[in-house]
């Protein structure tokens, strides 16, 4: 029901957001923006989304055959969508054959795939602990919210 919940309230966030009035306020904002910090904003986001991409790999090497491992390749192509997302933003400032609409739908297409993937990864992952948790309690075992075992 948590899921229900947060799901309308995006939704009422991006009608909200996404509304005539609000975005035409935020189009008049922008104009105050310096021209430099697009620039700046858009290659801290590349070298954040290199981190993560690297911090993933070694994760993935770290969780090789665990449970949670088995599609951690969601993960790396969802971070590499994100990094494609900050790399149209920032590209789109030196190619004026790309407009400023075409960048957004791209980079907004980019983020949705990448919570695509990771909707699939934790899915997964929920339901390997879901499983896992259901057997340790069919053996007797029941698991602490702290972390600890009470054996039957």
């Amino acid at each position: 029901m948590s899921f229900i919940r947060s799901m309308i309230a995006a939704s009422v966030f991006a009608a909200v957001v996404l509304s005539p009035s609000v975005a035409s306020a935020a189009e008049e904002q922008l104009s105050i923006v310096p021209r430099w910090l697009p620039l700046v904003t858009g290659a801290v986001g590349l070298g954040i989304a290199v981190a993560l991409l690297l911090e993933v790999i070694a994760f993935s090497k770290l969780a090789h055959g665990a449970a949670i491992s088995g599609n951690i390749s969601y993960v790396a192509t969802g971070v590499v969508c994100l990094a494609a997302s900050a790399l149209v933003q920032w590209i789109s400032n030196f190619l004026p054959s790309i407009t400023v609409g075409q960048a957004v739908l791209a980079s907004n297409l980019l983020v949705a795939a990448s919570m695509a993937l990771l909707i699939l990864y934790f899915a997964g992952v929920r339901r390997k602990m879901k499983d896992y948790m259901r057997d340790m309690n069919r053996d007797g075992v029941s698991m602490r919210p702290d972390g600890g075992e009470n054996r039957g």
